[in-house]
């Protein structure tokens, strides 16, 4: 193996296989790599995330239109004219397919029905009644709890799933998507960061091989910094450019080692620095686009 100061030939293998699904593998090289040549850093891909984001988006959607629709069968059922309470009662015991529940002027603010698809949900309505609340079993095995503002516009949305994720949402005023976090089923956790134009900004995740990490994008949903831990004991960030070209990366390693590279343009090595796990130094002396 070359000293980076040496001018050998000889610097970094740079490969090795990825980690996964979901998991993108960064080779590190261009930093000091004595007894190593394969030193990586994996984070969590933001577009596997993005995905699955979106996914509950379109989930979310479908469950406004199903709750509107379960809300349209209990009014119809409360028929034109309100039936005011005659009194208290006590019951054991009461079956039903669908209740309401109605304020002094007679309007609907809870509702609960079932259907002949399995479904089961109740609904809460405000005075003006609004769907301000929902919460929905499906037949699928998923489960979902919605919370509406006063303009009829989902702000929150927290769901079970069959396959043993589950997740929540939170939208802006405008009903935008701004902040996701999930936990899948094969043990991954991930929270991700909008901006108001519903690009994504901030990906945040831990897989479950113990790797934690943190990528941000810029306005144009490009990654340019990354950082990560992992459970062999090393550590790294990233840097790229606008055209997510590579251009600085830093890391520490188990060992002791540590070291920090940058490069132009093209992605080639340009500088590296570092020290060694026995303490020695190693420092730029030329510039290595001549190697």
């Amino acid at each position: 193996m070359g000293n980076p100061a040496s001018g050998d030939q000889d610097q970094h293998h740079c490969d090795g296989e990825g980690g996964g699904s979901g998991v993108a593998v960064i080779d590190w090289c261009g930093v000091p790599s004595v007894g190593d040549d394969r030193k990586r850093l994996a984070y969590l891909a933001p577009m596997e995330l993005q995905t699955r984001i979106e996914k509950l988006e379109a989930s979310l959607n479908r469950q406004k239109l199903i709750n509107i629709a379960l809300a349209s069968v209990i009014v119809a059922g409360v028929g034109v004219a309100a039936i005011q309470p005659a009194g208290d009662a006590t019951f054991d015991t009461i079956t039903c397919k669908a209740w309401k529940v109605v304020d002094k002027d007679g309007k609907l603010r809870i509702g609960a029905e079932t259907l002949s698809n399995g479904s089961a949900s109740v609904a809460w309505l405000d005075k003006d009644e609004k769907e301000r609340i929902s919460a929905v079993t499906r037949a699928d095995g998923n489960a979902v709890l919605q919370w509406f503002d006063k303009d009829g516009k989902p702000r929150i949305y927290a769901a079970t799933l069959a396959d043993g994720s589950a997740s929540v949402t939170w939208s802006d005023k405008d009903g935008k998507l701004r902040i996701g976090a999930e936990t899948s089923a094969d043990g991954n956790a991930s929270v991700i960061w909008k901006d108001k134009n519903e690009n994504l900004r901030i990906s945040a995740g831990t897989l479950p091989n113990g790797t934690a990490s943190v990528l941000w994008l810029d306005n144009n949903e490009k990654g340019r910094i990354s950082a990560a831990t992992n459970p062999d004991g090393s550590a790294g960030v990233l840097w790229d450019d606008k055209d997510e070209k590579l251009r600085m990366s830093a890391a520490t390693f188990a060992d002791g080692q540590a070291g920090v590279s940058w490069r132009d343009k093209d992605e080639k090595v340009r500088i590296r620095a570092g020290t060694t796990a026995d303490g020695t130094v190693v420092l730029p002396t030329k510039d290595l686009k001549s190697k």
